[in-house]
């Protein structure tokens, strides 16, 4: 079988790099918002079987509750940490493979995780990964069997899950994907997201809340949208 994991933490501790742009109770909704796109590409994937949600937050075990999709407590021993829990927990429910996927990349669409399993299914022991729009990050990271090698997400995750895979010998594969690239972490995301970003939940959230209108106001004078 296959899993995914989704790592959400705790939203009164996210995305404060985007405090120029948004006030506090707009970025919790955006990362609630971020993270039903992803989920939803997640389970009409046709290649995943069960969705894992690791995570404190009371909203976001709310709405994995409405999806109907198990959630695991985070342990708060860091992020490496949860996710090696989650992933034990994973093998033990019978999972051949699993995918990491963060739930600030919006833009991702079912065909593209279908795309990057698919990639490494039919190889015993393989890892794939999908880079950050810097090439310094990982937004998608497959494995299997899942515990092929520990995630090393942090500063330079993509070079540090590359080494760790070579080391050990084990299948490296790169999926390159504009959608799953663009996490939006910092104001230029958010910025590129909005002219890129129609059709999904998120855009349709910010604009019917007048927040797409009131960031235009912002950088109006920068000429950036």
């Amino acid at each position: 079988m296959s899993f995914a994991i989704v790592p959400v933490k705790v939203l009164d501790k996210a995305k404060h790099r985007l405090a120029p742009l948004l006030e506090e109770h707009e970025r919790h909704l955006l990362c609630l918002t971020m993270f039903e796109d992803v989920v939803n590409a997640l389970i009409r994937s046709k290649q995943l079987d069960y969705t894992i949600v690791v995570t404190n937050d009371v909203k976001v075990l709310a709405k994995a509750k409405n999806f109907g999709i198990r959630a695991l407590h985070d342990s708060g021993k860091g992020l490496n940490e949860s996710l090696m829990i989650a992933t034990n927990y994973c093998m033990k429910m019978g999972a051949k493979n699993v995918t990491i996927v963060p739930m600030d990349i919006p833009l991702i669409k079912p065909e593209d995780i279908d795309e990057a399993v698919s990639m490494g299914k039919n190889i015993e022991e393989i890892v794939v990964i999908s880079p950050s729009k810097d090439g310094y990050g990982t937004n998608l990271l497959f494995r299997q069997p899942p515990n092929i090698i520990s995630p090393r997400y942090g500063v330079g995750s993509f070079e540090k899950h590359r080494e760790i895979a070579l080391a050990n010998n084990v299948h490296f594969k790169v999926y390159k994907n504009p959608r799953i690239a663009l996490d939006i972490d910092k104001p230029e995301d958010l910025i590129e997201f909005i002219k890129v970003g129609k059709n999904t939940k998120t855009h349709n959230m910010l604009q019917e809340l007048n927040i797409i209108e009131k960031i235009k106001q912002k950088l109006e004078h920068k000429s950036l949208l």
